[in-house]
C-alpha cells in the first residue's frame, strides 16, 4: 500500500508504481454498492431496477404484450432520471421552507446556572480584622428570548420570491424529465417495432429465395436452367439467411435500447404488441403557427427558463434591499433565582423574581467596501444571462416545432408512396416468379423483382415507423407530455 514519490519519499495509499493496476483497499465494499447491495446482502440501490416488493408485483410480465402506454407507465415509475429530477424539486421545496423559517420570528429558551466566590478588600476594623470579606453567589437564570426582523424594505419577500421561482423551475424541470422519458420510450418502441418488421421482411425474403432455389433446381432437372443459375439461386438463399441474422441482431439492439430508455434491467424478457393493422393519420390538421404558439405556452423547459428569469429579478430586489435599514424587535422574559452571602454576616440573601425587557433597534449599513454594489452588478448580469437563455430557448423551441411539423408532412407523403410501391412490387414479383417457373422469364428478372419487393417491404416498415416517430417528435416539440393517439383522431385526422 505504498508508493515512492519522485524525490524518493514513500507515499502510502497508492500503487507503488504506474506500471501495473492496483487493488484498491476495501474493494469489496465498493463492489457491493456498485452491484446494488450492502455488504450484508441487503439491497442498497438498484440502478434502473425496482424490486418486486417495491412494485407490489412483477416489474414486467413476460407473457404480456405491452402497448406503448403501458411501457411509458413502467418507465415513469422505474427510470432513475425521474427520481433524480423529483429529488431536485424536493430539495428546492425544502430550501423554500428554510428561507421562510429564517425570516420568521426566532424564539429561543435558555438557562444558565452559576456559582461564584469573590474575596473583596475592606479596611481593617473590628468586624473585618483580616482586611477583606468573601461573597458567595449562587444563581439560576431561565429565560425566553425573541428576535424578529420586522421590516427590511422588501428584502425578506424578495428572498422568498427567489426560492419560490427556483422551486417552480425545478418542478418544470421535473415535468420536462418525464416528457423526455416518454419521448425516449416512444422512439425506442417504434424503433423496436421497425426492427421486428425488418426481421419479418428478412424471413419473407429468405423464403422467397428458397422458393427461387427450388424453382431453379426444378428447371435444371428439366433442362431449362444451367448450373450457374442454380448456384446463383443457392447463393441468394444463403445471403437471405445471413440477412435474417443481421436483422435479428438489429432487433436485439433495438430491444436493449428500449429497456435502457425505460430504466429497467437488460435481462428482463419484454414483449411488445405489434403495430400491424393500426390506423395511421394521413394529414396534419393544425398549422405550424398554431403548434408554435402552443409550444411557447406549455413547454416545460421554456417555462423553467421563465421561472429562472423571475428568480433573478427577485434576486436583484433582494440585494438592493441590503442598501436600506433593517428594523428588528427583540424581547426577553426570565426568572432570577439566586442567593448571596458574605463571610462575616450569617445567613443567605435570596431573590426569586421575574426579569423582562423589550427593545426595537435599527441596523443601517454605512460602508462595506463595495460589497453590496458588486452583488447588485452580479445579479443584474445573471438576469441578462437568464433573459438571453430564455430567448434562445424560445427560438430553439420554435425551430424544433417547425422542423417536426415539416418532417411529419414529409413522412405522411413517404408513407403514401411506400404503400403504392409495395403494391406494385408484389404484383411484379408474382408475375416474375410465375413466368420463371414457366420458362419465360430469366433468373435475373426474378432476382430483380425479389430485390425490389424486399426493398418495398422494408420501405413500408420504415415509413410506418417514421410516421409514428414524426408524430411523437412533433408532440415532444410542442410540449405535450405524451404523443397524441394515432388511433383516436385528435390533432390528426384521417381522410
Amino acid at each position: 500500500m505504498t508508493g515512492c514519490a519522485g524525490d524518493g519519499a514513500v507515499v502510502t495509499g497508492v500503487a507503488p508504481n504506474p506500471e501495473r493496476p492496483w487493488t484498491v483497499p476495501r474493494t469489496a465494499s465498493y463492489t457491493a454498492m456498485a452491484a446494488g447491495r450492502h455488504e450484508n446482502g441487503v439491497g442498497h440501490h438498484k440502478s434502473g431496477v425496482l424490486s418486486v416488493e417495491s412494485m407490489g408485483g412483477p416489474l414486467v410480465d413476460s407473457s404480456h404484450a405491452y402497448e406503448l402506454a403501458e411501457l411509458i407507465d413502467v418507465a415513469e415509475r422505474t427510470n432513475p432520471e425521474t427520481r433524480i429530477a423529483w429529488e431536485r424539486a424536493r430539495q428546492a421545496a425544502l430550501t423554500m421552507g428554510i428561507v421562510e423559517s429564517v425570516h420568521a420570528p426566532i424564539l429561543s429558551a435558555k438557562a444558565s446556572a452559576a456559582f461564584q466566590r469573590v474575596p473583596l478588600p475592606l479596611p481593617r476594623t473590628a468586624l473585618t480584622p483580616q482586611g477583606f470579606f468573601i461573597a458567595d453567589t449562587q444563581v439560576f437564570l431561565p429565560a425566553l428570548t425573541l428576535k424578529w426582523l420586522l421590516f427590511d424594505f422588501g428584502g425578506k419577500q424578495a428572498a422568498i420570491d427567489v426560492t419560490s421561482e427556483t422551486l417552480a423551475a425545478a418542478n418544470f424541470g421535473f415535468n420536462a424529465t418525464h416528457q423526455k422519458v416518454v419521448f425516449d420510450v416512444t422512439r425506442a418502441y417504434y424503433a423496436l417495432g421497425t426492427a421486428q418488421g425488418r426481421v419479418e421482411v428478412a424471413r419473407a425474403a429468405q423464403s422467397q429465395a428458397s422458393v427461387l432455389q427450388d424453382a431453379a433446381e426444378s428447371r435444371r432437372t428439366r433442362g431449362l436452367a444451367t448450373l450457374p443459375e442454380v448456384l446463383q439461386a443457392r447463393e441468394r438463399n444463403a445471403r437471405g439467411a445471413y440477412d435474417l441474422q443481421a436483422a435479428i441482431a438489429g432487433e436485439i439492439d433495438a430491444r436493449m435500447a428500449l429497456l435502457e430508455a425505460m430504466g429497467v434491467s437488460p435481462t428482463i424478457q419484454l414483449r411488445i404488441a405489434s403495430m400491424t393493422g393500426r390506423a395511421v393519420p394521413t394529414m396534419v390538421e393544425e398549422t405550424a403557427e398554431t403548434l408554435v404558439e402552443r409550444a411557447l405556452a406549455q413547454r416545460p423547459d421554456l417555462l423553467a427558463r421563465v421561472a429562472v428569469v423571475r428568480a433573478q429579478e427577485a434576486e436583484i430586489r433582494r440585494v438592493q434591499a441590503e442598501f436600506y435599514p433593517k428594523v428588528f424587535v427583540a424581547g426577553d422574559l426570565g426568572q432570577n433565582i439566586g442567593r448571596v452571602r458574605t463571610s462575616d454576616i450569617p445567613g443567605w440573601a435570596t431573590v426569586n423574581d421575574v426579569t423582562y425587557g423589550a427593545a426595537i433597534f435599527i441596523e443601517i449599513p454605512l460602508f462595506d467596501g463595495g460589497l453590496r454594489s458588486n452583488r447588485v452588478g452580479v445579479a443584474r448580469s445573471q438576469l441578462k444571462i437568464a433573459e438571453d437563455e430564455l430567448e434562445l430557448t424560445r427560438d430553439k423551441a420554435a425551430r424544433q416545432v417547425v422542423k417536426a411539423y415539416e418532417d411529419l408532412k414529409v413522412a405522411l407523403r413517404q408513407r403514401e408512396a411506400a404503400v403504392a410501391l409495395l403494391l406494385a412490387s408484389e404484383r411484379s414479383y408474382d408475375a416474375a416468379i410465375d413466368s420463371y417457373r414457366r420458362g419465360v422469364a430469366s433468373l435475373i428478372d426474378v432476382t430483380s423483382a425479389e430485390t425490389a419487393l424486399t426493398r418495398a417491404r422494408t420501405a413500408d416498415i420504415d415509413t410506418t415507423s417514421l410516421q409514428y416517430s414524426a408524430i411523437a417528435t412533433l408532440a415532444f416539440s410542442t410540449g405535450d407530455l405524451a404523443p397524441p393517439s394515432v388511433e383516436g383522431g385528435g390533432r390528426f385526422r384521417k381522410p
